[in-house]
Order: C-alpha cells, then sequence, then structure tokens
C-alpha cells in the first residue's frame, strides 16, 4: 500500500514539475548538440595484425606451445617499448608525450594473431602510425631477435582497417537520457525544498483531518475590490449631475 502511495506521489510531482524536467531536457539537449558539432572531433581506430609463427604445421613450426606463448607475449611487450615507438616519432616526426596512450595491443585467447590499434582524431594520421607501428615492430623482431615467422598480413596493400568510434547521434542521445534523470532530480529538489501548500489534500495529509470548506479570498477581495471602484464610479456621476443645480 506505502509504495503504491509512493508511487503516486512521484507522479504527482513529476506531473506537477513537467515544466522543469523539459526546459532542463532542452537545455541539456542543445548543450550536448553544440558540443558534439563544434568542439568533440572525431575519433577513428585503425588496425594491423601481426602474425606469429605458422597457421599450418611442418618441420620448421614451433612445437611448444609454451615456446609460442612466449613469443606471443614478448611481442606483445614489443610493439609498445621505447625501441619501437621512438623509432616511428624519429620516422614520422611526431612529437607526441602521449602516443604510447593511443595505442592498444590485443590477442585473443589461442590465436597467433597479434592486434595493433590506434586511436586517433585524424584519419590518415589514424591510419599511417598504425601501419608505421606494425612494420616497424615486425622488422626490429626480425632485426634483433632473429624472429623468421612473424608477419604483416596488410602488407600486401599496407592499407589497415579503419572505422569510426562514435558518433554524434549517439553523443546526443546520451545526452537527452541524461536530461531527463537531471530533470526529474531537480524536480525532487524544487519539491523537497518547498514547503509552501498549494492545495486541500496536503492539508488533509498533514494534519490527519478533512477540510470541510474552502474560501477563495483572491476572488473575495477582487469582488469587493469591482465592488467600491463601482461605487465610486456611481458618486461621480451623482456629484457631476448636482453641479448645476441651485438649492434655495
Amino acid at each position: 500500500m506505502d509504495d503504491k502511495i509512493n508511487l503516486k506521489k512521484f507522479l504527482h510531482i513529476i506531473r506537477k514539475r513537467i515544466l522543469t524536467i523539459i526546459i532542463t531536457v532542452l537545455c541539456v539537449f542543445l548543450l550536448t548538440s553544440i558540443i558534439s558539432i563544434y568542439f568533440l572531433k572525431p575519433t577513428y581506430e585503425a588496425t594491423e595484425n601481426i602474425l606469429i609463427g605458422k597457421l599450418v604445421k611442418d618441420q620448421s613450426s614451433y612445437g611448444d606451445t609454451q615456446e609460442l606463448s612466449m613469443l606471443l607475449a614478448s611481442t606483445i611487450d614489443f610493439i609498445k617499448s621505447p625501441v619501437v615507438l621512438n623509432s616511428v616519432q624519429e620516422e614520422l616526426n611526431i612529437k607526441d608525450d602521449e602516443l604510447e596512450k593511443k595505442i592498444a595491443v590485443q590477442n585473443n585467447r589461442n590465436s597467433q594473431i597479434v592486434n595493433v590499434v590506434v586511436r586517433d582524431n585524424d584519419l590518415e594520421d589514424t591510419k599511417e602510425l598504425a601501419n608505421a607501428i606494425a612494420i616497424t615492430s615486425v622488422n626490429k623482431m626480425k632485426l634483433l631477435f632473429g624472429v623468421q615467422d612473424i608477419k604483416l598480413l596488410s602488407e600486401s596493400d599496407g592499407n589497415p582497417s579503419v572505422k569510426k568510434v562514435g558518433s554524434m547521434q549517439l553523443n546526443i542521445a546520451i545526452g537527452i537520457v541524461v536530461g531527463i534523470f537531471l530533470g526529474v532530480g531537480l524536480s525532487m529538489l524544487r519539491e523537497y525544498w518547498d514547503d509552501s501548500i498549494k492545495e486541500t489534500r496536503e492539508i488533509e495529509e498533514i494534519l490527519g483531518i478533512p477540510v470541510l470548506g474552502e474560501i477563495n479570498l483572491r476572488n473575495k477581495r477582487s469582488w469587493s475590490k469591482n465592488k467600491r471602484k463601482k461605487k465610486e464610479q456611481q458618486t461621480k456621476i451623482i456629484n457631476g449631475n448636482k453641479g448645476g443645480q441651485i438649492s434655495v
């Protein structure tokens, strides 16, 4: 029973403060739209794939699974090492102290493919950076460690797969949802701090006794004011009519 009463009260507050909710949603919607259009830069994600070992078994393949796992782990660590990153920075003439944060290295379980994922705000720079990191990692692994069973899968065309992360529509939709929750929260806060009584039902709930009658003082006050104004007008008319008469 209390849950039903609380739900009724909640819906009553929402209906009473609907203007607050609408204004809040519109403000958040406009703010999110402006930020998404004029301030937020698009984010692109480029992926390069590196194959470790050979997928077809032969005499030169790794017979020990542990050996292959160690090579995978070493390659993953080596891709984000200063040896690779410094070489890429010199090659592309990049001066970015947060270059490592743009790179993510992924490897699915029981897979011999390592994914080099780069995120940046420029499409061409993202593709170029991902390709440069993957090629540098493969060449350094072959040169420094003598690993021959390592291959860049996209070396035939040199064009990594790229996709756009996020969208303006998604940001606006999230903004609308946040605006609704924020509007409901502001409505509850306004209701909490508003101690005025506006309906007879609130008096009955607070005092616990029924209201027998209601007097609209505003209407009575305006009626008295109109009656007084009409009486003054009648007095002026009578005095004006008497102005042309002479009494003896």
